[in-house]
């Protein structure tokens, strides 16, 4: 599908015509559980293995938002709750009430979580007791707000009464809950669905505003492509702070009744694995970071339900792939994606063609474009556009993008173009619409006037000294040097020296000019929360 001027189209104008990009969220959630009825959706696997049909999740959340009314006028509230049916029936009823819903990182340093409460304009938190224990022994400098509310007290206290009476709308169908509820049924499309803050990894947190518009695209981006089948169960226990799990927790899963298996960690890997045997999980998304503790205490027979596992939030490592598919068959699929973009670009699918957009899989790329995107490769510094196969920076447009970030004209000018997303990945598209993304920019360092990438040292170490664990044991930062611009800092949790580095590096064939000048040891290598590098914390150990 190439056109001469060097962009790639999936099919943009024809998918921005579809009516599914013209409905409000409240009605695109309410028409979904509607549909899904009496069925099982929702497995609450953390909290006694409680089963949910859409109807019920479709109750409690319209009986909820009657009891946000009073918020109304504070625009925004924040959520703090891991993933569970009361942090989705708490999203739900935000929409549903006219209030945005903002699922706030509560990992992050008292810093970092400030800033986030004061640029969402933040003055009441919803949370649960059983949650907020847990916060405040792991994270007693969280800045909780003056007034925080109980959301599963408020749950517990809705009388049997008010939920008959709900559950008799509900089945009048979802244009008559939209009129007895003052709902609308298509709204404004730029009208903020959420927010959704960056990882922070390479600064401080900005606040992307996803309307709903962009999530709604990117949730039928999912289901045109074929992400997942129709007797699907995905096991989801990302948090919902990270756009990656708050797509397919949260409003995929209503919308269009993806059954869910839900937890409310990653890290938890034996009720995890557990819950793949007992439910018959056939679909997990995470990142390779998360997905190592798969290799390393699940066995084929644990996972023999699985069809596909679906990968981002960070580029697969060299092997990784498979090691994976070689213990638990041809199930790994890398995707791609940023919270920018709502988030999901791309993944890795079976080859079909659907007229105005494809789906396929090569190996080392992220697969094709969603359909309704278009994408283009840019010169990193004049921004000229590039041919098919070369490599530069990756722009993007398509109903899934956002429209900024929220009160931050300047970062949002760096990254918006004319309507394009500019982001800091150093891309390539060949001729056959496959996107392989090489790294980010900023991890890339410039060394003698070559482009060094980071991720592929830490690749040849990892294979080299057999690295590969439940976590990474290196990382590759940089720091300045006046002789070549940069000079490569290898920190490292694993008892190696700078010397063996080296000897590891010149047996795998890296170039001279790759090599790490200096070592810093740590006790480990710093992450997010995501199972990404905090990139921001290593080049800080950098640098001292």
């Amino acid at each position: 599908m190439p056109i001469p001027n060097k962009i790639f189209d999936m099919g943009y104008e024809p998918f921005a015509k579809r009516d599914e990009l013209r409905r409000s969220l409240a009605f695109s959630i309410v028409s979904g559980l509607c549909t899904y009825g009496n069925g099982n959706l929702l497995c609450d696997f953390s909290i006694g293995q409680r089963e949910y049909s859409a109807r019920e999740l479709l109750i409690a959340s319209l009986a909820l938002s009657r009891r946000l009314a009073e918020f109304r006028g504070q625009g925004r509230v924040g959520i703090i709750i891991p993933p569970c049916r009361d942090a989705f029936v708490m999203n739900y009823a935000c929409i549903f009430a006219g209030i945005v819903p903002v699922n706030l990182n509560f990992t992050l340093g008292r810093v970092a979580a400030e800033s986030c409460v004061a640029t969402s304009k933040i003055k009441t938190m919803f949370c649960t007791s059983y949650a907020r224990d847990k916060i405040a022994k792991a994270n007693p400098a969280f800045p909780w707000t003056d007034s925080v509310v109980d959301v599963d007290k408020i749950l517990a206290e809705i009388p049997d009464s008010e939920l008959n009476e709900i559950s008799k709308d509900a089945s009048l169908g979802a244009d008559h809950i939209m009129r007895r509820y003052g709902m609308e049924k298509c709204g404004d499309s730029s009208r903020e669905g959420t927010l959704v803050f960056t990882s922070g990894s390479e600064g401080a947190p900005k606040a992307a505003i996803l309307t709903e518009r962009n999530i709604i695209a990117n949730c039928l981006q999912v289901k045109l492509s074929r992400v997942f089948n129709d007797s699907d169960v995905l096991l989801a226990n990302l948090p919902i702070f990270h756009s990656f799990g708050l797509l397919f927790e949260v409003w995929y899963m209503a919308i269009f009744g993806q059954r869910t298996v839900t937890l409310i960690s990653p890290l938890d890997i034996k009720n995890n694995i557990l819950a793949v045997r007992q439910k018959g999980v056939t679909a997990i998304i995470g990142s390779p970071t998360f997905f190592r503790a798969y290799l390393k205490h699940a066995s084929p027979e644990d996972m023999k339900t699985l069809r596909a596992a679906i990968a981002g939030a960070e580029k697969t490592p060299e092997g990784f792939h498979e090691m994976w598919n070689e213990k638990f068959g041809d199930t790994y699929r890398e995707g791609y994606g940023l919270t920018e973009a709502s988030p999901v670009v791309g993944v890795n699918l079976p080859e079909r063609n659907y007229g105005y957009f494809s789906t396929g899989s090569r190996r080392g790329s992220i697969g094709k474009l969603f359909p309704g995107m278009q994408a283009k490769i840019l010169d990193a510094d004049t921004f000229e556009e590039l041919s098919f196969g070369a490599q530069g920076l990756l722009a993007m447009r398509g109903p899934n993008v956002f429209d900024g970030y929220l009160d931050n004209e300047s970062a949002t000018g760096e990254v918006l173009r004319d309507g394009w997303l500019v982001t800091g990945d150093l891309s390539r598209i060949d001729a056959d619409g496959f996107l392989y993304i090489d790294g980010r920019l900023s991890r890339f360092s410039k060394i003698g006037g070559e482009m060094v990438p980071h991720a592929t040292v830490e690749a040849a170490l990892n294979k080299e000294l057999n690295l590969i664990g439940d976590v990474p044991q290196i990382a590759i930062s940089s720091r300045l040097d006046e002789g070549k611009g940069e000079a490569l800092v290898l920190l490292s949790a694993a008892d190696i020296t700078l010397a063996q580095a080296k000897d590891a590096l010149r047996k795998a064939g890296v170039s001279n000019l790759w090599q790490p000048k200096y070592l810093v040891r740590i006790p480990e290598i710093p992450l997010l929360p995501s199972g990404k590098l905090n990139l921001k914390r290593l080049a800080r150990l950098a640098r001292a």
